[in-house]
């Protein structure tokens, strides 16, 4: 009888399979490697801008801390002069019956 023919193993299907699983894992590297990126833009961006409100509060506050300091001596200053007017009112109130009565 005939000598049976030897099974060769088939080469271009497990390639192929490979092939796809390394395309596969590039785009998944490639893709972690922008998110990854984009984290850690996004991650400074709000560090940045963490600061920058830090500083325009405090900035602010000191604004408000000057600004009533401000308003309490012009109170004062207007409660002064208040006085004065009062005073200087009643003085000359004094000055012109004293007028009157030597005229």
């Amino acid at each position: 009888p005939a000598l049976p023919e030897k099974h060769t193993k088939a080469e271009g299907a497990g390639s192929s399979i490979i092939g796809i699983l390394e395309v596969c894992e590039s785009d998944f590297a490639t893709n972690l490697a922008k998110e990854e990126q984009d984290e850690a833009d996004a991650q400074e961006e709000y560090e940045k801008i963490s600061q920058d409100n830090k500083l325009s509060k405090t900035n602010k506050e000191q604004d408000v801390k000057y600004k009533t300091q401000e308003s309490k001596s012009l109170d004062k200053k207007v409660a002064e002069l208040s006085s004065d007017r009062e005073t200087v009112s009643t003085e000359l109130a004094a000055v012109l019956e004293y007028y009157a009565k030597i005229k």
